[in-house]
């Protein structure tokens, strides 16, 4: 905070200069009816406002020479327009936005650390918006991930084009981010699921392909960045709770409960915008009996945003987040015939207690109309253990402590009488981990970048740039690391846009990866510090078309992907016949495939979303499909909208997992029981806003609605039919 004073004082002060304003009025278009909320953005500032509830958007303070800018205007559940505009002549001019059913048109992203449009961006982007959500009833991110295209999630690891397999959720090969902090943890380099208020997030912008030329160590995957919503000027109280059942397992030999066990929930959000201060704040409680014998869990989780404007070019934003879980402690199931069921030599006293804080604040400030910067810091802390005694050789700690700082500057700059945008910064994680499994141990890594985008209008929009990374780690030798990456997006006609990316990635070996010396059900995981970063170099070209063919709309994505990795870190078993795995360096891979999708609105009513991804993971050494990848990804929604309530189905399909380990089934029983992923979920949404002017509505919600049977990750039987009751409601 003494950093920011002396910067604040400096910053208030740059902005004494004549200014003006740009005021619109947002509508529905052929309602006339106003949009609250909706959000209104200047492409490549920093400069918005949103919508009040007579349709109205002020934008202060704009300098005087602020001639003219692109808008980006949106809200959920309407296409986005993007719009070129005098901030002279066209002040106080009306937009409409267009109902619009599904998740089509213009999409505000966040990928190159600044607001555009994504059909503007050279690289592959998928969206969830907070609409989807709901709908869905989703409390944890990992189950948001699982309908996103070309996404794969084996428990805790999260697969973006068969980028990662299983590795017992240590060392994520896809960097989170919330708004724009990172949130991975600083001992095993992981995603925390509990950890994260998905109550109040706006939307979720998944980015597939290397990102470390931007985002650093871990992107090599891609980039998963949670955008949280922002207040209005009127008061919003929101609440979810919800409660549903497992249904009892078709085979007798399955059932451990005479009973079903249940999953329930309760979210409470208040948010306000207060003239120059903002607020969102949070609480979540969730409890899960499980549908697996000894599988229950209990978590909460709160959360805070706060925004203050000290005056309209310079704005202070701080996040608390904190959450809890306990849980209980162990990985594979005892057989296939009792698949529901822990191994019989696990204890069923034992616990895992869990706590993750994290506290991030940005102060971020616009020179002009061209120049603006940031400055963040944050602090992301982890704990965990077991409620083993501490001689007990399967015990398990660690305290991990993440502190971060950027410094970063977004200028607009005239070249060849074109525009040129240019993202520049630096930044440090510092991360101490005090750990019974681990050791003592710390890992500081440093790192400058630069991005520039060169843009002629309706011809092509060319971005090319890099980042250096540093790690600066007692007794690890490592190199300087340069990511380098050049996309081009080209719009060839109206709706129809071409891409084409390369970028390299990387990732630091896990604090988890080098120093695990852990015994758990009956491995034992042994150290290897040597370990090198991986590094993958990702090749795509595709496009995308919105058109209509009569009155019907479509959106159609497309792409080719090569990626290349070395140096892949895998737990790998370092004795025949013996259950001792090591992390090691041992996978050169390449993976190539396709991927499209394909949004529509049929009949003026019936939404229908799908997505294929075929991919061909190989390791080149043994010239074998990866282990623990699919090879098909299959995933679809329809979307049925009647008078008072809306029917969705969604379906889901994963080809088989071809090869594991081989020597896991030394270890595990029944590995060989793996099939294809086929599941079903039906919800019934009915809005009692448009029944009875109610502000609020109930969903019938049907998961794995056929009770299919399959395995997530080997000896893991995976999630069983789940029926439940949600309401949400506004106040």
């Amino acid at each position: 905070m003494k950093l920011y004073i002396p910067i604040l004082f400096l910053l208030i002060l740059s902005s004494a200069y004549s200014r003006k304003d740009f005021t619109g009025k947002v509508f529905e278009q052929g309602t006339e009816q106003s949009l609250p909320g909706a959000s209104v953005r200047i492409e490549n500032t920093q400069y918005g406002a949103n919508v009040n509830s007579k349709g109205i958007f002020t934008i202060k303070n704009l300098p005087q020479n602020f001639k003219n800018g692109t808008l980006i205007i949106s809200m959920i559940g309407y296409e986005s327009i993007k719009k070129r505009v005098d901030f002279d002549s066209d002040n106080a001019a009306v937009y409409y936005l267009k109902v619009q059913p599904l998740q089509t048109g213009e999409v505000i992203v966040s990928a190159n650390k600044k607001v555009q449009a994504i059909q503007d961006v050279p690289i592959s982007v998928s969206v969830i918006d907070k609409r989807v959500l709901i709908d869905r009833g989703i409390n944890r991110l990992d189950d948001a991930l699982e309908y996103v295209p070309g996404i794969e999630v084996n428990q805790d690891d999260v697969s973006i084009r068969g980028s990662a397999g299983f590795s017992f959720g240590v060392g994520s090969r896809v960097t989170l981010l919330i708004d724009g902090f990172p949130m991975m943890a600083g001992d095993n380099g992981d995603i925390k699921f509990d950890a994260l208020p998905i109550f109040n997030i706006d939307r979720i912008e998944v980015v597939k392909g290397a990102g470390s030329a931007l985002w650093g160590t871990g992107a090599i995957g891609g980039v998963i960045n949670l955008m949280i919503e922002e207040p209005n000027e009127k008061a919003n109280i929101k609440y979810r709770a919800f409660s549903g059942l497992y249904t009892q397992p078709r085979y007798e030999q399955w059932r451990f409960t005479d009973g079903a066990n249940l999953s329930s929930g309760l979210n409470l959000s208040y948010s306000q915008k207060f003239n120059k201060l903002s607020l969102v704040t949070s609480g979540s409680l969730y409890g899960d009996q499980g549908y697996r014998d000894f599988d229950d869990n209990f978590r909460w989780n709160l959360f805070s945003k706060v925004g203050y404007e000290f005056s309209a070019d310079t704005k202070l934003k701080v996040i608390l987040n904190g959450a809890l879980e306990d849980r209980a402690d162990w990985v594979y199931w005892n057989s296939l015939d009792s698949a529901t069921r822990p191994p019989t030599s696990a204890n069923r006293d034992i616990r895992i207690d869990s706590y993750k804080y994290s506290a991030f604040s940005e102060l971020s400030h616009s020179f002009n109309q061209n120049h603006f910067g940031l400055v963040k810091l944050g602090i992301n802390q982890t704990q965990y253990n077991n409620s083993y005694p501490l001689d007990n050789p399967e015990y398990r700690q660690s305290d991990a402590t993440a502190y971060f700082a950027e410094l970063q500057g977004v200028s607009n700059f005239g070249i060849l009488g074109r525009g040129i945008n240019l993202t520049y910064g630096a930044s440090q994680v510092y991360t101490d981990v005090k750990s019974f499994t681990y050791g003592d141990r710390y890992q500081h890594i440093v790192s400058g970048y630069a991005q520039a985008e060169y843009s002629l209008p309706d011809v092509f929009t060319l971005t090319f740039g890099g980042r250096l990374d540093k790690e600066l780690t007692e007794g690890i030798e490592s190199d300087l690391e340069f990511s380098p990456k050049v996309g081009i997006n080209v719009p060839v006609a109206q709706g129809l846009n071409l891409r084409a990316s390369a970028g390299r990635g990387f990732r630091v070996a896990a604090v988890a990866e080098r120093y695990s010396a852990i015994l758990l059900q009956g491995f034992e995981v042994l150290p290897n510090p040597d370990l090198k970063p991986e590094t993958s170099w990702s090749y795509e070209a595709g496009g995308s078309w919105q058109t209509l063919l009569g009155n019907t709309p479509f959106e159609i994505d497309f792409v080719v992907f090569n990626n290349d990795l070395e140096n892949l870190i895998e737990p790998t078993f370092v004795t025949d016949g013996a259950a001792n795995i090591q992390f090691r360096n041992v996978v050169k891979a390449r993976i190539q495939g396709v991927e499209t999708g394909l949004r529509t609105l049929l009949f003026g009513a019936v939404g229908l979303e799908t997505s294929l991804t075929l991919m061909n993971p190989r390791d080149l050494s043994t010239d074998r499909i990866l282990n623990y990848r699919s090879e098909v990804l299959w995933y679809s929604r329809v979307l049925l909208p009647l008078k008072y309530f809306e029917f969705q189905i969604d379906y889901r399909y994963k080809s088989r997992v071809q090869n594991i380990d081989a020597q896991l089934g030394l270890i595990v029983r029944d590995t060989e029981a793996r099939v294809d992923m086929n599941v079903v979920d039906v919800r019934l949404i009915f809005d009692m806003k448009k029944l009875a002017d109610l502000p609020f509505r109930f969903t019938l919600n049907a998961n794995n609605l056929f009770d299919y049977y399959y395995t997530e990750m080997v000896g893991n039987l995976a999630r069983t039919r789940y029926l439940s009751l949600q309401f949400d409601g506004e106040l």
